[in-house]
């Protein structure tokens, strides 16, 4: 019994010197032994995934190197504890070929956990080792414990769809230390596994009207001071925030670190309005028709920002030439061209103001009259029609416009009566007295020469009866032609 127990010692020793197994390592052969485990490390995203039976189930955060071997291997041997390159140790070490394993961040010290390289933790996910692919405390004792020698590992250059499970993130120490314990080292002794995670409010007041997500409100940190992600603590929420409107809220959070040690805290926040209030409908103007009366306020609202109406607190100005123009109840009278300067200012309920200034560019808007003649001579007794002597009615732009709708005439020509007369003429666009031009016409009406025969005619009627009376006369005078007889009769 005592030869065979020599030989295989002597086995052992010429392993450990194969191997460059240092005095305190240990060779590990017992592992817990699981059938299917395949190991694939990817080069490309620096992600370890381990398979069962072809099934991704575990995705490893890794710093592997460019002298990582690339190839198909198979693991021949495991160390607790194992001496690495430059006077430093790892824990939970599988070889996987050679001078290459499977190995937690170096430690200073043999089988000190205390003595973890900060500095190497820190840089996990990113190139940094010797070729050795080196794993955050928790993963290299999962395969050390979980994945039997022979285990089939897979080296390859890939991307990130090569991952069938998204690369793990940790978190970085950032307390200051030079050497620390590794925050995922599942040992009941590692001071971050027995210590609660620190829930502080990243802010206690809210905007009005803001999204907000319950997780982004408040920081969570190890024992250490080190600030842990979402991606490495689980936050879970009791309570709701309302943002359309003021006042506080208590919400109560419980977070559970990647150790698996957890907190529950309960914060107050307030919803508030600091924010200046909000001026509306305030558009400048090119185009403001000269001698035009507008309301600048027409149309203009302002609201706090949590909502309420403040529009009957607007206060208007209205500069031209940098002088002040007159405004009454909001209506402005543009009486010259060029630019004038509006500015709204509101003050909310939170004392903030709010300043908005605007342009009005104010031009001629005059319609276009033109007339046929200025002069004109008619007879005495003829018909006469006023908008016949207009020649055009355009608009500003141009565009002609109907005379009989948009022109008046004042004063009258009374063709029966010779004499001159004088009539305005004001044509205007849409009864709009701003765009209306004027023009005057002189009207002579000349007398007309009177006929003689013009008395006859009316007479004739009544010359006509004497002609008819004259002529019984003529009839009764012939009746003593015929009492001649007796002289006849005389003259025998």
């Amino acid at each position: 019994m005592k030869k065979i127990t020599s030989k295989l010692v002597a086995v052992l020793m010429i392993v450990v010197m194969a191997f460059g197994i240092s005095g305190t390592a240990t060779v590990k052969t017992e592992a817990k032994e699981s059938k299917g485990y395949v190991i694939k490390v990817n080069l490309g995203t620096n992600c370890t995934t381990v398979y069962k039976n072809g099934k991704a189930i575990k995705a490893m955060i890794c710093s592997p190197s460019n002298e990582t071997p690339i190839g198909t291997f198979y693991t021949p041997v495991k160390y607790r504890w194992h001496e690495m390159i430059g006077n430093c140790y790892a824990q939970y070490c599988t070889r996987i070929t050679d001078s290459i394993l499977f190995h937690s961040v170096w430690y200073y010290k043999n089988g000190d956990k205390s003595t973890m390289s900060v500095k190497a933790y820190n840089v996990m996910g990113q190139k940094a080792s010797h070729g050795c692919v080196r794993l955050l405390c928790k993963d290299s004792k999962w395969i050390y414990d979980h994945c039997a020698l022979g285990t089939k590992v897979i080296i390859f250059r890939g991307t990130k769809k090569d991952d069938p499970i998204k690369r793990p993130s940790f978190t970085p120490i950032t307390n200051g230390k030079f050497t620390d314990w590794d925050p995922t080292d599942p040992d009941p002794k590692n001071p971050y596994k027995s210590n609660k995670p620190v829930i502080t409010a990243k802010v206690k007041t809210i905007e009005y009207g803001t999204k907000v997500k319950l997780s982004d409100l408040i920081t969570v940190k190890d024992r250490a001071g080190n600030v842990l992600t979402k991606k490495n603590v689980k936050i879970t929420t009791a309570g709701k925030i309302k943002t359309s409107k003021l006042g506080k809220y208590k919400i109560k959070f419980k977070v559970k670190d990647s150790l698996g040690n957890s907190k529950t805290k309960i914060l107050k926040f307030k919803v508030v309005d600091t924010k200046k209030p909000i001026i509306s409908g305030a558009v400048k103007n090119p185009d403001v028709a000269l001698n035009s009366s507008v309301n600048v306020l027409s149309n203009v609202t302002a609201k706090t920002a949590a909502g309420k109406n403040i529009t009957s607190k607007i206060k208007v100005t209205v500069k031209y030439n940098k002088k002040k123009v007159k405004i009454k109840n909001g209506v402005v009278k543009f009486a010259n061209k060029g630019k004038y300067y509006i500015t709204y200012k509101v003050t909310g309920t939170n004392k903030k103001t709010a300043k908005k200034t605007i342009k009005y560019v104010v031009k001629d808007h005059k319609v276009s009259l033109t007339m046929k003649n200025t002069t004109v001579k008619v007879k005495q007794n003829s018909t006469f029609n006023p908008l016949n002597y207009v020649a055009s009615v355009k608009d500003y732009k141009g565009n002609a416009l109907n005379i009989k709708n948009s022109v008046t005439v004042t004063g009258k020509v009374d063709t029966k009566k010779p004499g001159t007369y004088t009539l305005t003429y004001k044509a205007q666009y849409s009864n709009q007295a701003y765009t209306a031009r004027t023009a005057t016409l002189k009207v002579v009406v000349e007398a007309v020469a009177q006929q003689p025969t013009t008395k006859p005619v009316t007479t004739q009627p009544t010359t006509k009866v004497p002609e008819t009376t004259t002529k019984a006369p003529e009839t009764t005078t012939k009746v003593p032609e015929t009492t001649t007889v007796p002289e006849t009769t005389t003259s025998k």
